[in-house]
């Protein structure tokens, strides 16, 4: 177990102290059994069981869960409710994870807290906690939020799962309500090779008589989900039964959407994120946050969010990193987290209705990904590619990845660096730029960085903190 030598001053470093204990997310040598609720439960008796503080709702799902958690959590906080949010991961810095509807704790806050559980494990004998092991980064992570959220007060927190969910650390709340959102192949090593395997570990989150909320679902998922609520008494809705069509008209900072409900009934939405997968995240969240009241811990009406508060939330929940629009050098970079075959076609959909011109793709993705169905899906559709590496947080294989993009477009080549990479795009996107004769000067290609949260953690870095 890491020694506490003295106490720390600064985010940064407290934060640090958390990342030295086994980071699961790495996903390194680690095993379903690595996994373990006893040792989380027992963490969080020794701290008070902050988790009961705050009513709480539950995410898992392979994409959009960090989307629609600030969706909830943003109109919660219109309503008037003060609403921790806990996502992962993160993008530029762990205080992403652990935030007021999306806004940063003060740093204090953080340090304070960090120094409290450092104190507080630092005493620990190897027999305290189940399996004779140490707390792991995410375990601690999860305490984190939880004690943070106490100390500030929060009568609210939306949290999401990290990996799965039935064995997930978040996993040891009693929910108002849970939301899944679509589930994909991802993980197998950990969660299953087929998508009903890994529904079932998505649906271990779902609690008796707790109500859920499924966004769209592949048939054999939503089989399990069905069935695993109908075991758990747990009364169950899905978004393709409440929703018979969602439009959407997508700019650089905005998706304006309608939604016509089966009922008949049509609304328009602003969302403060592009995107056509956003409308589909939004919907969800409106279609849980309107059965706020009937829950069966938050029966009283002061606890139902209205429609003003769910529309003015939505109209300002904002995360980094989901098909993120920035300038640079008189064009645009969009960075997107997609890191699925499915979430990049889905990405490449809503890419092209803003920039329907030819463009540069950088691109990185980590191990345990599927780097050709992402190359099918992305790479016919760029002038030039350019694979790099997405840090070094999880293990990469850029060669493999190159390999499977040159198979789809020939104008790929790999530059690991990523600060290289992005000044090779640059160069790229200005030599294509083309103005027919008598015109002024037509602005760079526009560019794409996608594959991973890690590649686009890197670029965001290099174009918010330029050297």
């Amino acid at each position: 177990m890491p020694l506490l030598s003295r106490r720390f001053t600064t985010v940064d470093e407290a934060f640090a102290f958390l990342e030295s204990f086994t980071n699961l997310e790495r996903g390194t040598g680690h095993s379903v059994r690595s996994y373990r609720l006893d040792r989380m439960h027992a963490l969080l008796e020794l701290f008070g069981n902050p988790e009961r503080a705050f009513r709480t709702i539950h995410l898992a799902g392979s994409k959009g869960k960090g989307s629609t958690a600030i969706y909830l959590a943003s109109a919660l906080a219109a309503a008037g409710k003060t609403t921790g949010l806990y996502t992962s991961p993160h993008v530029s810095t762990y205080r992403e994870r652990i935030t007021l509807a999306g806004s940063f704790f003060p740093d204090e806050l953080y340090v304070e807290t960090i120094n409290g559980i450092a104190r507080r494990i630092a005493s620990l004998g190897r027999d305290v906690l189940p399996g004779r092991g140490e707390p792991t980064t995410f375990e601690l992570l999860t305490l984190l939020g939880f004690l943070v959220f106490r100390e500030w007060g929060c009568s609210w927190a939306v949290i999401e799962t990290g990996i799965g969910g039935r064995l997930d650390a978040t996993n040891v709340i009693r929910p108002e309500m849970c939301l899944l959102t679509p589930v994909e192949l991802e993980h197998t090593d950990l969660l299953g090779t087929t998508i009903q395997a890994i529904a079932g570990e998505k649906a271990g989150i779902i609690k008796e008589g707790v109500p859920v909320f499924c966004g769209y679902q592949r048939p054999e998922a939503k089989a399990v989900f069905a069935a695993t609520a109908a075991l758990r008494h747990a009364p169950i809705r899905f978004l393709d039964e409440e929703v018979e069509s969602i439009s959407t008209a997508l700019s650089f900072e905005a998706t304006e959407m309608q939604v016509r409900w089966r009922d008949a009934r049509s609304e328009a939405f602003h969302l403060a994120m592009p995107g056509d997968v956003q409308a589909e995240n939004a919907a969800l969240a409106v279609l849980a946050l309107r059965a706020l009241p009937s829950t069966p811990t938050a029966a009283a009406q002061s606890e139902a969010v209205g429609d003003e508060s769910i529309r003015s939330g939505l109209a300002v929940a904002r995360l980094p990193g989901r098909m993120e629009v920035l300038p640079a050098s008189g064009g645009y970079v969009v960075l997107d987290g997609a890191h699925t075959p499915v979430s990049a076609a889905r990405l490449l959909a809503s890419y092209r209705k803003l920039f329907p011109q030819p463009s540069i793709l950088i691109f990185g993705s980590v191990l345990g990904k599927d780097p050709e169905g992402m190359a099918a899906a992305l790479a016919p559709a760029f002038r030039s590619i350019r694979i790099s590496t997405p840090g070094t947080f999880k293990k990469s294989d850029p060669e493999g990845v190159l390999a499977a993009f040159i198979r789809h477009n020939p104008a790929t080549a790999l530059i690991r660096d990523p600060r290289a990479a992005l000044a090779e795009a640059t160069r790229l996107a200005h030599e294509g730029a083309s103005a027919p004769p008598g015109s002024a000067e037509s602005p760079p290609l526009p560019i794409l960085v996608t594959g991973s949260f890690y590649m686009v953690a890197e670029i965001r870095r290099l174009l918010l903190q330029p050297d």
